[in-house]
C-alpha cells in the first residue's frame, strides 16, 4: 500500500511537470467517458431498470395478433379480458386500461387533461395504492355506476393547490360529474403513454367513440396487463391463455376478435422497450467505439513520453529497479490519467444530463427519469480502471521492457523514429482510423436512411395546414345527428375566415400515431363477415378534407355538401386498394360493403395513397367515408391558410366558442410538426450518431497529426540531411504524407472489413438503403482520407522548412 501510494504521488509529481500532454490526454479521455456515461445512463433507465412497479418481474402485457398477416394489434376486446380474468389459473390479477383525453371544466375556461379508463382491478395487479384515499371497487366498475377518479399528485397540486380536503371533490370530465376518490404517490409513473394519464377512470366498458354494440362484438380497445403468480414461467402463461382464447373463438364464433387471433405476452418492461432496443444498443457500441479511439490516442502519446524518458527509465533500472516495478510506476500514471479524465468526463455528463432529458418528441419512454445513480457512477469507475489497462499497459510494458545497454547507448535522436516503437504506434493510428471508418460509415447509412425517409411521397402537402383536435363529449352530443350537425356548422364558421384558404375534419390524422381499421368487403371478394373480412385503414372525412391536404386525385371526384346522411352511401379509396381488389379495372362504380353495417358504398373516387403509422410504411389500403354518413364524435380540423399561424388560431379557437364555448381547443400542431414526430426516433437516432461519428474523425484526426508530428521531430535530423544532399522541398512532403497516407489506408481497408461485418445490424434501422451501400462507404472512405491528409499535410510543411545547416551543426 505505501508503495502505491508514492507510485501516486511520483505520477501527479511527473504529469504536473508535462501540463500540455496531461491537459490533452485528460480531456481525450473525458471525451470518450462522458459520452460512454451519458449513453450508459440513459440503457440503464430504459433498458436495465425495471418497471416502477412491485415485483415488476412478474408483470406482463397481454395483446394478441393477426394469424394471416403477423400483425400485431396489441389490444384485446372487454369478451375476451372478461375471459381471460375469470378462468386463467397462472396470473394472480390482471386488468386492462385504454388512454383517452378529456375534456375538463374549469372556472376560467374548458381545458383537455390526459386520462385513462380502468378496469376496478388496475391498480392491484400494479401493485401500488392511492397515498390518499382508497382504490378502486368493483361495483364501480359496473355499466351505469356514477363515474369515481383517482387523480395523480401533479394533478391535486396543479389543480386543487394541494388541498388536504380534495377527497370527494368533484371534476367535471366531458360534461360528467366525476368524485376524487384518491391520490396517487408523487413517485407513481405510468411512460407507456406520453402525456402520462393524469387523472383515472374505472368502467373501462365506456368508450367514447365505440358504440355499446361494437364494444359487446369484440372491438378491439383495451390493452392488458397481468401479473404471474409466483413459480409460473411466462410458457405457462402464454398456454393458459392461448387454451383460453381457443375456447374463446369456439364460443363468440361471431365476435371480430374471434377468427384468426392468437395471445401474445410478453414483459411489462419489454412491452415498453418495444424496438427501442436495438437503437440504444446502437448507440452504446457508437459510444464505446468513440472511447476506444480516445485510448488509442492516449496510448499514443505514452509511447511518445516513454521514448522522451527512456534515459530515466534505463537509469532507474541500472539502480535496481525491477521491470515489474517500472509497468506498476507507469500504470500508476495511466490510473491518474484515467481516473482525472473520469471525473471531468462525469461531469460533462451530469451538464449534459439536463440537456438529454429536455429533448422533446423522442419516443424515447422514461427519459425525464434519466440520472447519474450510483449504477451509472458505478459503471463509470470501471470504465476508468478499464481504460488505464486498455491505453496504458501497452506502453508500460513496451517502455519497461527497453533493453538496459541499449537505452542507454541511445540518443534521444532516432531511437523511435523507426523500429518496433514506431510500428506500434502506426498499427494504433490505422486501428483508430478502422473504428473511426466503421462510425462514419453506419453513420452515413443513418443519414442517408434518414434523409430518403423524410424524402418519401406523403400522398398530401403538410405545407401551411395547421391541425385543431376536437372532442365532443357524449352527455351533450349522444346522436350520430347531434354530433353531425355540430361539425357541419363548425365547418361553416371556419371558412368564413378570410384567412382561411380552406378546411376540412378528418377522424385522425395521418402519421398522428391514431389510425382506425375496421372489416371490409370489396365487390368481388367473398363476404365471409366480421372477423373473416378484409381488415383495412379508413378515416371519415369532410368535404374539403382532401382539398385541404391536397391529397392528388387520381380518379372521379371528392366529397361535397351532397354526401349527407341521407343520400347514397359513398366511399373513396386510395391507388393501391383499387390495384389490390380491381386489378386492370376501373375501380368508378364498385361497390364496397361494410362487415358490420352491410351498407353497399359506392366507389367515387380515387386518391393517392397516403402515409398511415410512419413515414416507411409500404402502400396499404386506405377508404374514407364521408363524415355524415359514418359520424364520430372525436375529430381534427385541418385548416390550409397563408396567414400566420397565431393569427388564424385565435379566429379560430373564436369560431369554435361561438359553436359550443364548453368544448376545449388544445393540442394545436401544425401538420409538419405531426411529421417532424413521427421521425423522432430515427432523428434522434442520426444526430447522436453523427455527433459520435463527427467525435471519432476528430479524435482520428488529432492521433494521425500526433504521430506524425512526432515522427518529423524525431526525423529532423534525417529530413537535413536530405534537404543537405539535394532533396526538393516537394520530396520532404511526399515522403512525410506517403508515410501517414500508407497507415491510413491499412486503417481503410481493415475499417471497410470491420463494416461490412457489422452494419447488417442496422438493416431494421435502415429504410431505402443496404447496410452495404456504397454511398456511405466511399463517401466515408473519401472523407477519412481527406481528414488524414489534411492532418498529415501540417507535420509535413513543417518537416520542408527544416534549416539543413542548423541540424548538422547541433550534431
Amino acid at each position: 500500500m505505501n508503495s502505491l501510494w508514492q507510485d501516486l504521488k511520483f505520477a501527479l509529481r511527473i504529469l504536473g511537470k508535462n501540463p500540455g500532454f496531461t491537459v490533452v490526454a485528460i480531456f481525450t479521455l473525458a471525451l470518450g467517458i462522458g459520452a460512454n456515461t451519458a449513453i450508459f445512463s440513459l440503457v440503464h433507465t430504459v433498458l436495465l431498470q425495471p418497471v416502477p412497479y412491485p415485483g415488476a418481474n412478474r408483470l406482463i402485457s397481454i395483446g394478441q395478433y393477426d394469424t394471416r398477416s403477423g400483425a400485431t394489434s396489441g389490444a384485446l376486446s372487454l369478451p375476451k379480458f372478461k375471459q381471460i380474468a375469470e378462468q386463467n389459473r397462472t396470473l394472480e390479477g390482471a386488468a386492462v386500461y385504454y388512454f383517452r383525453d378529456m375534456s375538463l371544466l374549469t372556472p376560467r375556461e374548458p381545458e383537455v387533461v390526459s386520462g385513462a379508463r380502468v378496469s376496478a382491478d388496475f391498480f392491484r395487479v400494479l401493485g401500488v395504492a392511492p397515498v390518499r384515499g382508497r382504490s378502486f371497487l368493483a361495483l364501480e366498475d359496473q355499466p351505469g355506476a356514477a363515474d369515481v377518479a383517482i387523480v395523480t399528485d401533479g394533478f391535486w397540486h396543479s389543480h386543487f393547490a394541494a388541498e388536504e380536503d380534495i377527497l370527494g371533490k368533484t371534476l367535471v370530465l366531458d360534461g360528467v360529474n366525476a368524485t376524487i376518490i384518491g391520490v396517487l404517490s408523487p413517485n407513481f409513473r405510468f411512460p407507456f403513454e406520453s402525456p402520462e394519464p393524469q387523472v383515472w377512470l374505472t368502467r373501462e366498458s365506456d368508450h367514447p367513440l365505440l358504440k355499446p354494440l361494437y364494444v359487446n362484438m369484440g372491438a378491439s380497445y383495451l390493452y392488458g396487463i397481468g401479473r404471474m403468480r409466483p413459480g409460473v414461467t411466462a410458457a405457462q402463461v402464454k398456454a393458459d391463455l392461448g387454451t383460453i382464447n381457443a375456447g374463446y373463438a369456439k364460443e363468440f364464433a361471431g365476435h371480430a376478435d374471434a377468427p384468426n387471433q392468437a395471445i401474445e405476452i410478453e414483459s411489462l418492461q419489454e412491452n415498453l422497450v418495444g424496438e427501442l432496443r436495438r437503437s440504444l444498443l446502437v448507440l452504446l457500441a457508437a459510444v464505446g467505439f468513440v472511447l476506444l479511439i480516445a485510448c488509442a490516442n492516449v496510448a499514443n502519446l505514452l509511447l511518445a513520453r516513454a521514448t522522451a524518458r527512456e534515459k530515466e527509465l534505463a537509469l532507474r533500472k541500472a539502480l535496481g529497479a525491477s521491470r515489474g516495478r517500472l509497468v506498476a510506476q507507469l500504470l500508476s500514471e495511466s490510473c491518474v490519467l484515467a481516473f482525472l479524465g473520469g471525473i471531468l468526463g462525469i461531469f460533462l455528463a451530469f451538464v449534459l444530463m439536463p440537456l438529454l432529458r429536455s429533448v422533446q418528441n423522442t419516443a424515447v419512454p422514461r427519459l425525464a427519469e434519466v440520472q447519474l445513480d450510483p449504477p451509472v457512477l458505478l459503471f463509470s469507475l470501471l470504465l476508468c480502471v478499464l481504460t488505464a489497462i486498455v491505453f496504458g499497459l501497452a506502453p508500460a510494458l513496451q517502455a519497461a521492457g527497453k533493453h538496459l545497454h541499449d537505452s542507454l547507448k541511445e540518443g534521444i535522436r532516432g531511437s523511435s523514429a523507426s523500429g518496433h516503437g514506431g510500428r506500434f504506434r502506426g498499427a494504433l493510428v490505422a486501428a483508430e482510423i478502422a473504428v473511426a471508418l466503421v462510425l462514419l460509415t453506419g453513420s452515413g447509412l443513418l443519414i442517408e436512411s434518414f434523409a430518403r425517409l423524410t424524402q418519401t411521397a406523403l400522398g398530401f402537402s403538410p405545407q401551411n395546414v395547421m391541425t385543431y383536435p376536437l372532442a365532443l363529449p357524449l352527455s351533450r352530443y349522444a346522436t350520430p345527428e347531434s354530433q353531425s350537425e355540430f361539425f357541419r356548422q363548425a365547418l361553416i364558421r371556419v371558412k368564413s375566415i378570410p384567412a382561411v384558404e380552406s378546411a376540412g375534419f378528418v377522424s385522425f390524422l395521418p402519421l398522428s400515431g391514431a389510425y382506425r381499421m375496421s372489416y371490409f368487403c370489396p365487390e368481388g371478394q367473398i363476404c365471409q363477415g366480421i372477423g373473416k373480412d378484409p381488415l383495412i385503414a379508413f378515416w371519415q372525412v369532410s368535404p374539403g378534407y382532401l382539398q385541404t391536404m391536397r391529397t392528388p386525385l387520381l380518379h372521379g371526384r371528392l366529397f361535397d355538401e351532397h354526401d349527407s346522411a341521407g343520400a347514397a352511401p359513398v366511399i373513396i379509396v386510395n391507388e393501391s386498394a383499387a390495384r389490390h381488389y380491381w386489378p386492370n379495372q376501373n375501380a368508378l362504380g364498385k361497390h364496397i360493403a361494410g362487415s358490420r353495417d352491410s351498407f353497399q358504398r359506392e366507389v367515387i373516387g380515387v386518391v393517392a395513397d397516403a402515409k398511415i403509422r410512419t413515414l416507411s410504411d409500404a402502400g396499404a389500403d386506405q377508404f374514407y367515408v364521408p363524415f355524415e354518413q359514418t359520424p364520430y364524435p372525436a375529430m381534427t380540423l385541418v385548416v390550409r391558410s397563408g396567414s400566420r399561424p397565431e393569427a388564424v388560431t385565435d379566429a379560430i379557437r373564436q369560431k369554435i366558442a361561438e359553436a359550443d364555448p364548453t368544448l376545449p381547443l388544445s393540442g394545436i400542431r401544425s401538420m409538419e410538426s405531426v411529421i417532424s414526430t413521427s421521425v423522432a426516433q430515427p432523428r434522434l437516432m442520426t444526430q447522436i450518431t453523427g455527433l459520435f461519428a463527427g467525435f471519432a474523425l476528430l479524435l482520428a484526426a488529432i492521433g494521425i497529426y500526433g504521430v506524425m508530428a512526432y515522427s518529423v521531430a524525431a526525423r529532423k535530423q534525417e529530413m537535413g540531411i536530405r534537404l543537405a544532399l539535394g532533396a526538393e522541398p516537394g520530396d520532404i512532403l511526399r515522403l512525410v504524407i506517403g508515410q501517414g497516407m500508407r497507415m491510413t489506408l491499412i486503417g481503410i481497408a481493415a475499417g471497410i472489413a470491420a463494416s461490412l461485418a457489422l452494419t447488417h445490424l442496422l438493416t431494421g434501422l435502415l429504410y431505402g438503403v443496404r447496410a452495404t451501400d456504397p454511398l456511405a462507404f466511399g463517401g466515408s472512405a473519401l472523407v477519412l482520407m481527406g481528414t488524414a491528409l489534411l492532418a498529415c499535410y501540417l507535420p509535413a510543411r513543417r518537416a520542408t522548412r527544416v534549416d539543413p545547416i542548423i541540424v548538422l551543426r547541433s550534431e
